[in-house]
């Protein structure tokens, strides 16, 4: 016999009382199965891949936007959809979405690849001994892949060693059994990079199809997060007036993330405070706590490794100084002691000049000159945002 106790009657009382039904469907990786103003985006990239499903070929396409315009929701659910549909049709595919921002070289993009085609990630093999393995493995088994690699124009715009973009479509190179199949999909923020790339890696991309997504407005904000509450929230617990507040808002702030954050912080308050709704003061509160650059909600998970240990060093050193700005070089020394702790290379000083303009752009730092010097400042209070930072490094750090 199946007794309560006073631990699971608290558990059920909790899971009774809250405002919560699917508490998973407010994080900003998960995929719902129909996403708001980006279906039209979705059918056309299903058409655009259909032939992977059915004939011995391979597609590659660019999906690109702002920051919060839906571009990895909508790449997975391209995904979703393509395993499915293959196992549908008895097709061997597999779907991979690699984030390059956590890949410092092309030996840890294989790796990861490698980890998730062979089921090994590869210890002491070069990258071209992995792609080998790959090939081997896809062709073994007539499998086709479909590999994502997010934030593209992160990983090239910082001057990692592009040949991943060069060995991947070029796997038939090594077998001629691997002609079409291994199709990819390049996400990022524009198309700048592109013009980063030499032209023997820019001949092998080829033709690419190309997807952009724009800004989502208020209006379009607020159908999506209807949606999302009817699958997140029990019925009546986020009221219509409070779907629009947390969409004007986020709106100005970051977009669908900074929604999503909004939405599952008001209703852990909600429970908090025993209420079966969520009020605008639990959304005030949420919105009040969240770090904001120059440019609203910042989020320092989405930043590089360097990136990051450039920004605690900033911030390390106005705490100590005091001072509104930091000169470049004292950052940089700065940055130089948080890699030796890090037990990783710095990055030269031109890099750095580079990442900071980043910063400034992502508003996180103000830049200014004076009398030829450049100084670096915050226009904020960053106590929380150095907490999330700190955290942000730890799972960074903890990647291969």
């Amino acid at each position: 016999m199946y007794w309560l106790t006073a631990q699971n009657l608290y558990v059920w009382r909790l899971i009774l009382l809250s405002v919560f039904r699917k508490r998973e469907a407010l994080l900003h990786h998960y995929v719902p199965d129909f996403l708001p103003h980006r279906q039209e985006e979705l059918e056309r990239l299903k058409k655009w891949f259909e032939p992977v499903l059915s004939e011995k070929v391979n597609m590659k396409v660019h999906i690109y936007g702002p920051m919060g315009t839906g571009k990895t929701v909508l790449c997975n659910r391209l995904g979703r959809y393509l395993m499915d549909e293959a196992e549908r049709r008895g097709v061997n595919l597999k779907f991979i979405n690699i984030n390059l921002a956590y890949t410092p070289k092309p030996y840890y993009v294989m790796s990861s690849l490698m980890e998730k085609v062979v089921g090994n990630p590869g210890l002491g093999l070069g990258p071209e001994e992995m792609l080998i393995n790959i090939v081997e493995k896809i062709c073994s088994e007539d499998m086709k892949l479909v590999v994502a690699l997010d934030e593209v124009d992160t990983y090239i715009m910082e001057k990692r060693d592009p040949k991943i973009l060069y060995m991947l479509p070029r796997v038939h190179e090594l077998d001629q059994r691997a002609a079409g199949r291994i199709s990819l999909i390049y996400i990022s923020r524009s198309l700048k990079w592109l013009d980063r790339l030499d032209e023997a890696t820019l001949d092998t991309l080829g033709r690419t199809a190309a997807v952009k997504l724009e800004k989502y407005g208020p209006e379009e904000i607020e159908d999506i997060l209807n949606y999302r509450v009817e699958e997140a929230f029990k019925p009546a617990a986020v009221p219509p007036e409070i779907v629009e507040f947390t969409a004007q808002i986020s709106y100005r702030c970051g977009g669908m993330r900074y929604a999503l954050e909004l939405l599952l912080g008001a209703g852990m308050i909600a429970d908090s405070e025993g209420s079966s709704t969520v009020k605008a003061d639990y959304i005030r509160i949420v919105h009040a706590g969240i770090p904001k650059g120059a440019n609203g909600a910042i989020y320092p998970d989405e930043l590089s490794i360097h990136k990051q240990m450039l920004l605690k060093a900033i911030m390390d050193g106005l705490r100590s100084g005091g001072g509104p700005y930091l000169t470049f070089e004292e950052a940089y020394d700065l940055y130089t002691v948080e890699c030796e702790s890090q037990d990783k290379d710095a990055e030269d000083k031109e890099t750095i000049q580079s990442y900071l303009q980043d910063l400034k752009s992502e508003g996180y730092i103000l830049l200014k000159r004076r009398e030829g010097e450049v100084l670096i400042g915050m226009e904020y209070p960053f106590d929380r945002l150095y907490e999330d930072l700190e955290r942000a490094m730890r799972e960074a750090l903890r990647r291969p």
